[in-house]
């Protein structure tokens, strides 16, 4: 009968010990008996011992130990390495308790940005609008894209105050497709600067939308830059009387001024004071028909 070398399938005698072609060797001698056998074998066909050391060391390794003997030192082996990786993460949190380590701090919490504002959300755009201001030349002419990106800082943390359940959802909605209006004019549009005029009815629309602001129809027609029935009295006098400083003087509003980066800003602070008061009081009575 003849066999088939396993590596270049060379017919070769059945006593043969080694390939004729390849050299591989077909079979191997038991380490104990001596009795040939193939080369994958993990036990001889004769004896019964292991071909490989490691398999003679585990036999030997289970003669030797009982099994109860073996069980525990397994339960050891585990039980060591447990505390090893218990130990790992008590010194690792002992190591970070240390005094000369610093904890990240949120953005609102930053030692270097003092925020005049109480709530979260306050603090939070304050911290991100002053970050805006640092990144700009203050004097540069503000334009329609610094508008919008003060709206989408501002509606990164404000949402609508005074209205609970689907309306505040639907004030938040209306105020993000207004934002995404304008950003849509931004790539049609050559950057002009933004006048006075175009600030008071952007805030003023935000303010309808994140402060549900009612308007009194008692208006004193204060600016006398602005007709009497301009469209620009409502909005101008409604965002004075909530706080926001939008006018250039007390008596005249500029509606064509061009706004700086830094009056931008200043606006911006403005309408986010009024926001914080509206989440304090939940009405603005100097605005409120009822409550004159």
């Amino acid at each position: 009968m003849r066999d088939f070398c396993p590596r270049c399938e060379t017919p070769f005698g059945a006593n043969a010990a080694t390939c004729p072609a390849c050299g591989y060797r077909v079979t191997v001698p038991c380490p104990t008996c001596g009795k040939p056998n193939v080369a994958q074998a993990m036990f001889c066909g004769a004896c019964g011992t292991g071909m490989h050391l490691s398999t003679r060391l585990t036999r030997r390794w289970e003669a030797m130990a009982s099994l109860s003997t073996r069980l525990r030192l397994k339960n050891l082996g585990a039980g060591f390495l447990f505390g090893s990786v218990l130990a790992l993460f008590a010194f690792g949190s002992m190591g970070m308790s240390r005094p000369d380590l610093t904890r990240v701090q949120p953005v609102w919490e930053r030692a270097e940005v003092e925020s005049p504002f109480a709530t979260k959300a306050g603090r939070s755009v304050f911290a991100n609008l002053t970050d805006w201001k640092a990144a700009q030349e203050e004097d540069r002419h503000a334009t329609l894209g610094d508008l919008v990106k003060v709206g989408d800082l501002l509606l990164q943390s404000c949402h609508p105050v005074g209205s609970e359940g689907p309306s505040g959802a639907v004030g938040e909605a209306g105020a993000r497709r207004f934002l995404q209006n304008l950003g849509s004019r931004l790539p049609n549009e050559a950057p002009a600067p933004l006048r006075r005029s175009e600030a008071a009815l952007f805030f003023y629309r935000m303010a309808g939308e994140l402060l549900s602001l009612k308007v009194s129809d008692n208006s004193s027609y204060r600016f006398a830059d602005i007709p009497r029935y301009h469209y620009l009295n409502i909005p101008a006098e409604s965002l004075e009387a909530i706080g926001v400083r939008i006018a250039r003087e007390p008596e005249l509003f500029g509606g064509e001024d061009p706004l700086t980066v830094a009056d931008l800003s200043e606006i911006s602070k403005d309408f986010l004071k009024a926001y914080e008061d509206r989440l304090k009081s939940k009405e603005f009575s100097a605005l409120d028909p009822a409550a004159s």
